[in-house]
């Protein structure tokens, strides 16, 4: 298709593609397309016949789930790079009744660089609103006092051993700063469980 198809810039321009074997680059390459605007990635197996209206075993859309959550940051790392100076991975977390705090996972998709970017919050204002919440530090991890909430999409929940909501978000994505929202209003661990088997 590459060899077959002339470019003719703002009217027929091939879709940027990646053949890979590393999840890790898939990975990458899925977050660059959330923070590009794009509703998500196809994934599709190279030596698959082309049939159409039809990608059942062949190629699957991956996007983020529509069901957004509202979690409390309460931990994040020094940005490395043109990121230096600016916290630029988030640990979030949900809460039980009680409100007792539920690890989830770490988010630092989009994040804007510059105001200009668009809608959501920048690195620089996340820095400075939580830089006065930190409580420890630890090489360039922080500990950040339980305050701000954030809303966050996802591609989907997973079981996981590394967080003790024992659930890890794939894919996360920052929304944007709920300012308006205290950390006893957060999404809750009940909830972080329907979800999970709402999905199978």
């Amino acid at each position: 298709l590459v060899k077959a198809v002339k470019e003719e810039p703002y009217k027929v321009v091939l879709a940027k593609q990646l053949i890979t074997e590393s999840v890790e680059e898939a990975e990458k390459f899925y977050s660059e397309s959330l923070d590009a605007g794009e509703e998500g990635i196809m994934v599709k197996k190279l030596d698959a016949p082309y049939k159409p209206g039809s990608r059942v075993g062949y190629g699957v859309k991956v996007k983020p789930v529509m069901e957004t959550l509202d979690l409390v940051i309460i931990g994040a790392e020094w940005g490395k790079g043109k990121r230096k100076g600016w916290l630029s991975s988030f640990e979030i977390a949900c809460v039980d009744e009680e409100g007792n705090l539920y690890g989830i996972g770490k988010v630092g998709t989009g994040i804007k660089e510059l105001e200009t970017e668009g809608v959501g919050a920048t690195f620089d204002q996340l820095t400075k609103l939580l830089k006065p919440l930190i409580t420890a530090e630890k090489g360039t991890k922080v500990v950040i006092k339980p305050t701000l909430v954030v809303e966050v999409n996802y591609e989907e929940i997973q079981k996981s051993p590394t967080y003790n909501s024992g659930y890890a978000l794939r894919f996360p994505r920052m929304i944007q700063i709920r300012e308006d929202k205290p950390i006893n209003e957060a999404s809750t661990l009940e909830l972080v469980k329907e979800l999970y088997h709402s999905q199978r």
